[in-house]
C-alpha cells in the first residue's frame, strides 16, 4: 500500500521490551519529501512551534563513506539497503495520530514538507543519515549528468545514438532510485537521550561506538539535564500503582485507542516540569550543557519562581517526584462527590466528564502548586501540607462544566476560584486583580 498519502503516514506499531515505534516503508522520493540529511541537532520548539536548533554542535558525517554509497547506488543496478532507517518525528510535526485494528495512522503538518526546502528539518534521521546523503548525492550526480547530456546533445551539430542511449540509461536509473523502496522505522516525540540511546544501541550491535561519539553526534554531554530529570520523574508517576497519574500519561507513539486514551501527554508533562527548573524554554537547552551545580545561580535578572530548581541542582529529583505524588493525591482526595467518588479518576476515558479529567485542569492545578510551595517552607514528606490549603476550595463544584468549560477560560476561571478559596481576598481591598479578572470571566461565560 501507498504509505504516503494526503499527508498520512500508515505504518504497523512495533512493541520491543515495552519500547514502541512505527514501521513502514517509502520510496527514496517520499522520504526526501519529509526529511532530509542535516548537521543541525534538533533540540525542541519555541511557543510558536518554530524549531530551536543547536548551533554549536554539528553532526558531521564521513564524507569518503558517503562517496562509496553514491558509488554503489548508481553503478550496481542491483543495489539494495535491506537495513531500517530509524527517524524522529517530534510531537509538533503531528497534526492527528490514530491508532486503528492494524496500523497507525499519523498525519504530518503541512509546514513539515513546506520548511524542509527551507532547510528546517522537522523529521530527523535517529540513524542512517550516510546512506539517506548517499542516496541525495547520488541523485544529485545523475541528473546533473542528465542535464550534461541533454545540453550536449541540444548543441551538438550530429545526433549521436551514444549520447542518446547513456541518456535514456541514466533517466531510468534516476527513475529506478527514485522508485527504490525502504524500511523506515519512526520513533514518536522522544527526547534528544533516548533518540542517543537508540542509537548507541543499533551501532553497538554491529560496531562498537564509543559513548563519547554518541554524545558528540546527538549534542548532548554525560551530565544530567532538566529534560531528562522530567521524562524520568513521569515514567516513575506513570508506573507507580498508586500514583495519581499511574495509566493517566499518553506516551507518543504507544498503541491507544481513540476509547481508551490517556489525558495527559508526555510532552505536556515534561514541559511543565522543565518549566520549573529552568527560566524558559530557550534557557532550558542551555541548562542542558550545564552541570546541576551550576543551576544554583542566576542571573540577577531572573526573578522567576522555579520551585524544582533548586531540587535539580542539588540532586534531589526524589523530591520532585515526591510533590507531584502528594500534591496531585492531594487533589484526588479532596474533590469528591457526595457518594465519595473522586472527580479526579476517570471511568470513562473516551470523553473528560469534568476539568479535572483534561489538559486544562493540569496547568490550573499545577499553578496553584506553584503558589502553595511560594508561600509554604514545610518539607513535603506526605499529602498533609497540601491538604491544608486544598481543603479549602472542597465546596467548589469542579463537575460544573458550565463554569469550568474545557478550554483557556475554564483553565483561569479554575485557578482564580481556587485562588481566592485559599488565599480569600480582603474585604477592604475592592481592587484585588483576581476578583476583577473573575467577574470579567464569568460574565462573558453568561
Amino acid at each position: 500500500m501507498n504509505n504516503l498519502i494526503d499527508n498520512k503516514i500508515l505504518g504497523f506499531p512495533i512493541i520491543q521490551n515495552q519500547q514502541d515505534f512505527v514501521i513502514a516503508k517509502f520510496s527514496i522520493k517520499q522520504i526526501f519529501s519529509f526529511t532530509k540529511y542535516t548537521t543541525r541537532i534538533l533540540n525542541s520548539f519555541d511557543e510558536e512551534g518554530i524549531p530551536i536548533y543547536n548551533e554549536e554542535i554539528q553532526r558531521e558525517i564521513e564524507i569518503p563513506r558517503v562517496n562509496k554509497i553514491a558509488d554503489f547506488l548508481i553503478e550496481d543496478p542491483e543495489a539494495t539497503f535491506p537495513t531500517n532507517l530509524v527517524l524522529h518525528i517530534p510531537k509538533e510535526a503531528i497534526a492527528e495520530q490514530k491508532e486503528h485494528k492494524n496500523f497507525v495512522e499519523i498525519t504530518i503538518k503541512r509546514e513539515v514538507f513546506d520548511e524542509l526546502n527551507k532547510g528546517n528539518v522537522f523529521i530527523t534521521i535517529i540513524d542512517g543519515q550516510h546512506r539517506i546523503k548517499g542516496i541525495e548525492i547520488a541523485l544529485e550526480r545523475i541528473k546533473t549528468e542528465i542535464e550534461s547530456l541533454v545540453k550536449t546533445i541540444r548543441t551538438s551539430n550530429t545526433t549521436s545514438e551514444f549520447l542518446k542511449k547513456k541518456l535514456l540509461d541514466r533517466t531510468n536509473r534516476l527513475k529506478d532510485l527514485e522508485n527504490i523502496e525502504l524500511i523506515v522505522s519512526f520513533f514518536i516525540d522522544k527526547t534528544i537521550e533516548y533518540q542517543a540511546m537508540i542509537f548507541s544501541t543499533i551501532n553497538r550491535t554491529q560496531k562498537r561506538v564509543s559513548q563519547s561519539l554518541v554524545y558528540d553526534l546527538f549534542g548532548l554531554n554525560t551530565n544530567d539535564s532538566p529534560h531528562k530529570t522530567a521524562i524520568q520523574v513521569i515514567i516513575s508517576l506513570n508506573a507507580h500503582k498508586n500514583s495519581p497519574f499511574y495509566n493517566r500519561i499518553k506516551f507518543y507513539g504507544g498503541n491507544y485507542s481513540n476509547e481508551n486514551s490517556p489525558p495527559l501527554s508526555q510532552a505536556t508533562m515534561a514541559k511543565s516540569i522543565v518549566n520549573l527548573i529552568s527560566e524558559n524554554l530557550r534557557e532550558s537547552e542551555r541548562d542542558r550543557y550545564k552541570s546541576r551545580k551550576e543551576l544554583n545561580t542566576r542571573s540577577s535578572s531572573s526573578n522567576k519562581f522555579l520551585p524544582f530548581r533548586k531540587y535539580y541542582a542539588n540532586d534531589k529529583d526524589n523530591v520532585i517526584s515526591d510533590i507531584m505524588f502528594y500534591y496531585f493525591s492531594s487533589v484526588r482526595d479532596t474533590f469528591k462527590l457526595e457518594n465519595g467518588i473522586s472527580l479526579w479518576n476517570i471511568t470513562d476515558s473516551s470523553k473528560p466528564s469534568n476539568i479535572l479529567h483534561t489538559t486544562v485542569g493540569y496547568d490550573s492545578l499545577l499553578k496553584i502548586l506553584i503558589d502553595i510551595l511560594e508561600v509554604s517552607n514545610s518539607n513535603v514528606e506526605d499529602t498533609s501540607v497540601f491538604d491544608f490549603y486544598l481543603n479549602k476550595c472542597k465546596y467548589l463544584k469542579l463537575n460544573d462544566t458550565v463554569r469550568y468549560p474545557f478550554n483557556n477560560k475554564g483553565k483561569r476561571i479554575l485557578y482564580l476560584d481556587m485562588s481566592l478559596a485559599i488565599w480569600p481576598f480582603d474585604s477592604s481591598n475592592n481592587k484585588d486583580k483576581r476578583l476583577l479578572e473573575l467577574k470579567e470571566l464569568t460574565e462573558t461565560a453568561n
